[in-house]
């Protein structure tokens, strides 16, 4: 059993030397954070205190709030005291909303105060709870080892201390604090560990909280070898696209692997929270199929598995507007598919020739159309079901989307293909940039032509 004797206030004083000063302590009143506080005002490190409030125990919460505010006025300390939305804890996952919504408003309070570190009274019986009650619902490396003595911005000098051994640093430096009511009951299953599987296993194994930080820190080791090894190879599973620029290609070799979920979780899911069998299940899907979490996406493409960001699948929400290409407009823009290669925004110039004063005739991306004379218009918009050309060197007329597909245009994407009509609805199309020309508006004896320039 670990001795009680230990000298708190320099293993604090010795593990803030690395800490960046200054510090906000999270500070709840209860028996931890007050005692870490008390050994701040001792060395007389200047340090801002922070409190949030979620209401859950009515005024036993707001009892804690005035606990805190009288305690940081008695000490001269300067504090910042928050309360949660109302009716905050009445949805679902709270405990991890709470989380966020505490770290996410305690470092807005170091941006206010300009402070470099949050400090906060975790200790090692938290640690073991946090062990245990994730190995048992489930987890890989991350979540057994998710409190240690520093993630990021966020530091904890108690990380090695013992519950018992904060114990009776208060009770020997007569320190009043608060007590969560709560704490007491079996309701929360973080209790039911703290009281019973924790507590027994510390009984009947005395050096048990010795023994799991000891475990914890040979799984950094290991966990740091881990992201070692798959930094230098992380580009043989996800790479760039070739053919959309800024999207990823999730390649299928790792579905293949023995240890695939493990590559996956460590590659994918820091970027986005996609489930390893979700995405073994598209991957298994038709060609144009996709998964969705938040504003990512994953499709399934003849390239591969591709990453949409939030940026891209924003994209591809926007739209063309129809637009009539009469002689008073100069230049056109709009997404198309070169036969390799996404472009997006693509913009052409247009030239409006009255006769036929070369032989340059262009290609695919800037061709040299003459315009029909009984023609109603010259329409510049996006691919629509229905739409159709008479391809030069082709009898008869092809469906567009039968082009789209043959060219393999992304499914992603492929929706905004800019084309020229002579309708703004469906029907025939004279061009698709990149893929396609018909045989109506071919270079002959005409007089009147434009020229599309790319830029």
């Amino acid at each position: 059993m670990e001795s009680n004797s230990v000298d708190l206030i320099e293993l604090v004083n010795n593990f803030l030397e690395k800490v960046p000063s200054p510090y906000v302590l999270m500070f709840s009143g209860g028996q931890d954070s007050l005692s870490l506080a008390h050994i701040l005002r001792i060395l007389e490190v200047p340090f801002f205190i922070f409190h949030l409030n979620y209401g859950l125990r009515g005024k036993e919460s707001d009892q804690d709030e005035n606990f805190v505010r009288d305690w940081c006025s008695k000490y001269s300390v300067p504090f910042k005291i928050l309360r949660a939305p109302k009716e905050f804890n009445s949805f679902a996952n709270f405990q991890s909303r709470a989380r966020d919504l505490r770290y996410e408003a305690v470092m807005n309070y170091c941006k206010e105060v300009q402070a470099l570190s949050v400090l906060t009274a975790h200790h090692a019986n938290d640690s073991a709870e946090t062990f245990l009650f994730h190995a048992a619902r489930g987890t890989g490396l991350s979540g057994l080892i998710s409190i240690s003595s520093k993630n990021d911005k966020v530091y904890r000098p108690f990380w090695s201390v013992s519950k018992d051994q904060i114990n009776f640093f208060g009770t020997k430096h007569k320190l009043v604090w608060r007590e969560d009511s709560t704490n007491h009951s079996d309701k929360y299953t973080r209790n039911h560990i703290r009281h019973n599987s924790l507590a027994s296993l510390i009984k009947a194994v005395p050096q048990a909280l010795q023994g799991l930080k000891t475990t914890q820190r040979n799984l950094r080791e290991i966990n740091s070898y881990i992201k070692t090894t798959i930094n230098r190879d992380k580009d043989l599973y996800l790479h760039k696209s070739y053919s959309i620029p800024g999207a990823k290609i999730i390649d299928r070799k790792i579905f293949d692997l023995d240890y695939g979920s493990l590559l996956f979780n460590y590659i994918i899911k820091p970027i986005v929270n996609f489930e390893y069998e979700q995405v073994i299940s598209l991957d298994k899907s038709q060609v144009g199929t996709h998964i969705q979490f938040k504003d990512w996406q994953i499709w399934h493409e003849r390239e591969g598995l591709v990453l949409l960001n939030p940026n891209l699948v924003k994209n591809r929400l926007s739209t063309v507007k129809p637009k009539n290409i009469g002689s008073g407009i100069s230049n056109i823009q709009g997404n198309c598919w070169n036969g390799s290669f996404w472009n997006i925004e693509k913009q052409w110039e247009l030239e409006h020739i009255k006769s036929k004063e070369t032989k340059d005739f262009g290609d695919l991306m800037n061709p040299l159309i003459n315009v029909p004379e009984n023609d109603k218009g010259l329409f510049w918009r996006t691919w629509i079901k229905g739409d159709y050309i008479y391809p030069i060197g082709m009898k008869g007329k092809k469906k567009i989307s039968d082009i789209l597909t043959d060219s393999k245009v992304p499914s992603c994407f492929r929706h905004q293909q800019v084309l020229l009509s002579n309708s703004i609805s469906s029907g025939e199309v004279y061009w698709i940039p990149g893929l396609q020309l018909s045989r109506n508006v071919k270079v002959d004896n005409e007089e009147k032509y434009i020229r599309f320039n790319d830029q």
